[in-house]
């Protein structure tokens, strides 16, 4: 068999290499939240999140919530521990910069080590991996602390092993991919159709591979068979068991299996929010999906291109490479047609880490040519890459094709409204749903009086507010937003416009209402 294990980085090299990218994307994460003063809404839910866990009454994992998968929460709970210490850790969202910023310079060192492990020129190794690692979008996305950038590193770590194993056949990196999956899905729910991606393509691999079959009986189908049930079970477990988690956890705490998926927290329920389009099938893919998908698709076309030019694109490996690339975008087009996605220009970006995951593997097809060839060959997957760290800088400019990215959450007007709670309410008992004011929550400085919907005794206090000794309530205007979604006005529809009896207004704050409970 080939040996791939000539050219492993020393401990030196890769520690100086992760050090480096991690110091970059942490410098410009503190720069993005604490200087700037801005954070992205859904990196800002995965934080607060975690600081429920210790500061909401009684401090609880439960609290971690049972909507956003809980990886990128829990990975911050060290950090948002020492919270009290420093606050910007989270109200400045720098705990969640720094957790994206190690998966970020995780992700290249996995790129870098798979690189290099299959004999790939250390000078080309660091073009392509600073091309990827400097892309205006994957780097923001780095430090953003978003959880796509964890899932980028899954993602990455899933095809490098599935590369490895198509060139070695080992039987470890099945079991490497199949936790990887599992971690991904407590990152995001794309896990799913990226995962039925690779199991295809293990498949056609064992079938079709030349190396994998070195492991399995020649010319008997029925043993190649039993070979691809074993590998399929092993690949899927740890995956099947994180789903089987998920729903337990819904189920006995919630008391809904589904809660996740149908829940007034749910993204269907955001969804619904969304104004009903007239857009035909074709128009949403022309606009939409290929939009968003045009500035992260350069370096597969690139790849293209090559197989085209070597006459080696109509291939089973080639197939395999297609299936990951398709599943994800496939997943949010029938999103969009659903009518539950709000089809931000993330939910198109996972091609770009897929497609660099796996271009070790195909440059060491091209290391076949005759040296002038080769190098064409390999400019051309270069240049594909520098195409697509263009088109993302400039989607990325554009506010109508980067519409979320251009979104800050607005902070002035929630540290006023805590500001407001710490000065005249310490001794309070106050009622909100976290929906809305997870900002404002943050900043308060005492919340053993704040009740919120981690709170055990949220739905009690929702219905008999005055036997359970809340006597504020603090209400988001149904009209902006997600307002509509929040507990006190779904449970009182006439309580912001001041028409529930026993509550008085006492505080008007901009898309706000304090509310006194008087009986």
């Amino acid at each position: 068999m080939t040996n791939y294990h000539n050219f492993t980085p020393g401990r030196k090299t890769v520690t100086i290499l992760f050090m480096v990218i991690f110091s970059m994307e942490l410098a410009a994460g503190i720069y993005y939240g604490y200087f700037l003063d801005t954070k992205m809404g859904d990196a800002f839910a995965r934080t607060a999140n975690a600081y429920y866990v210790f500061f909401v009454e009684p401090p609880r994992f439960a609290s971690v919530g049972l909507v956003w998968n809980p990886l990128p929460s829990m990975l911050q709970l060290p950090l948002v521990a020492f919270s009290q210490i420093w606050k910007p850790l989270v109200t400045h969202g720098i705990a969640a910069a720094i957790i994206s910023s190690l998966f970020a310079a995780a992700s290249v060192v996995v790129l870098f080590k798979t690189f290099l492990k299959l004999n790939i020129s250390l000078k080309l190794t660091f073009i392509i991996i600073s091309l990827y690692a400097t892309n205006p979008f994957i780097f923001f996305y780095g430090f953003n602390g978003m959880s796509e950038g964890l899932t980028f590193f899954f993602m990455i770590y899933a095809v490098s092993c599935l590369v490895l194993w198509m060139k070695e056949g080992a039987a470890h990196y099945i079991m490497r991919i199949a936790f990887a999956l599992a971690l991904a899905f407590f990152c995001r729910y794309e896990a799913i159709p990226f995962a039925a991606a690779i199991g295809v393509g293990v498949l056609i691999i064992i079938f079709f591979g030349p190396a994998v079959k070195a492991f399995a009986p020649q010319g008997q189908l029925k043993e190649t068979y039993y070979y691809a049930e074993g590998t399929a079970i092993v690949l899927y477990t740890p995956l099947l068991f994180a789903v089987f988690l998920w729903v337990m956890f819904n189920w006995l705490i919630s008391g809904n299996p589904l809660y996740f998926l149908n829940s007034a927290y749910s993204n269907s329920a955001y969804a619904s929010l969304l104004n009903g389009g007239v857009e035909t099938p074709w128009e949403l893919f022309r606009n939409v999906v290929w939009e968003k998908s045009a500035p992260f698709i350069p370096g597969f076309a690139g790849l293209v291109i090559v197989r085209s030019i070597r006459r080696n694109l109509f291939k089973h490996d080639f197939f395999v490479l297609l299936i990951m690339v398709l599943a994800v975008i496939l997943f949010h087009y029938l999103m969009l047609l659903s009518g539950s996605s709000y089809g931000w220009l993330r939910f198109f970006s996972y091609v770009l880490p897929i497609t660099v995951a796996w271009l070790p593997y195909e440059i060491t097809q091209t290391n076949q040519e005759v040296p002038t060839r080769k190098l064409i060959l390999q400019g051309i997957l270069v240049m594909s890459l520098l195409v697509s760290w263009g088109l993302t800088l400039s989607t990325l400019e554009n506010p109508q094709k980067s519409v979320e990215e251009h979104i800050s959450m607005e902070t002035t007007e929630s540290r006023r409204i805590a500001e407001y709670i710490n000065e005249n309410l310490q001794e309070e008992k106050v009622l909100m749903d976290s929906l809305r004011t997870g900002e404002i929550l943050v900043n308060i400085d005492n919340m053993s009086n704040i009740v919120v919907t981690a709170s055990p005794d949220f739905y009690e206090s929702l219905e008999k507010p005055h036997k359970l000794g809340i006597t504020y309530l603090l209400v988001p205007n149904p009209e902006e937003g997600a307002g509509s979604l929040d507990a006190l006005n779904a449970r009182y529809p006439n309580l912001y416009a001041g028409r529930e009896e026993w509550c008085e207004q006492e505080v008007t704050f901009e898309g706000f209402k304090l509310f006194r409970v008087i009986y």
